[in-house]
């Protein structure tokens, strides 16, 4: 595995963390109940929900990382030849309603300029990548509050487009957009 490869999988381990960090936040997990032990069948419905709740955090993990492994896609591409990335392709790809478009490219571009400054970083871990890349916590945050911006942007324009198709949309995308921020300053 080559040093950029090697960068690129330990981003995309610490991006899949944290959709997984964030998937909790939103899918509630069944607890066991002492009812379970004198009611057999209770415990069957448990699992069924269990079941449930597993396929969902999945699914909500596979959906959220689509767009960061495309972006990474195309940072890394850039990385590999030493160019620009073009991160209008992507949005062309996107398949987006026109509205979309633009609030889409935005927040695709901060992610890849970041993934690009992780990338052209010398590092052994993630936090290592973060160090060597940003030199100090103000510089980080910055970045972060930055990604945070674009990503709040994005959402209030989706939020329209998915209240028709969605229930509970605007809770959905509080809690995502609550729980990126304060991941994201943990980590920082």
């Amino acid at each position: 595995m080559t040093p950029l490869s090697r960068k690129r999988e330990l981003i995309l381990g610490r991006e899949l963390a944290f959709a997984n960090a964030v998937g909790a936040a939103l899918f509630e997990k069944p607890k066991v109940s002492f009812w379970m032990v004198l009611l057999p069948i209770l415990f069957v419905y448990f699992m069924y929900r269990m079941q449930g709740f597993r396929n969902g955090r999945k699914q909500f993990e596979e959906e959220f990382m689509i767009t960061r492994r495309r972006a990474m896609d195309v940072a890394f591409k850039a990385a590999e030849r030493g160019g620009k990335p073009d991160v209008d392709q992507m949005a062309r790809e996107s398949g987006l309603p026109e509205g979309l478009e633009e609030r889409y490219v935005t927040w695709v571009r901060a992610l890849v300029d970041h993934y690009m400054d992780l990338l052209s970083a010398e590092g052994d871990s993630f936090e290592g990548l973060v160090r060597s890349a940003y030199r100090n916590r103000t510089d980080y945050l910055l970045t972060l509050n930055q990604l945070n911006a674009v990503e709040r942007e994005f959402y209030a324009a989706l939020k329209p487009h998915l209240a028709q198709s969605t229930e509970g949309v605007a809770d959905i995308i509080s809690t995502i957009q609550d729980q990126s921020e304060r991941l994201r300053r943990d980590l920082a």
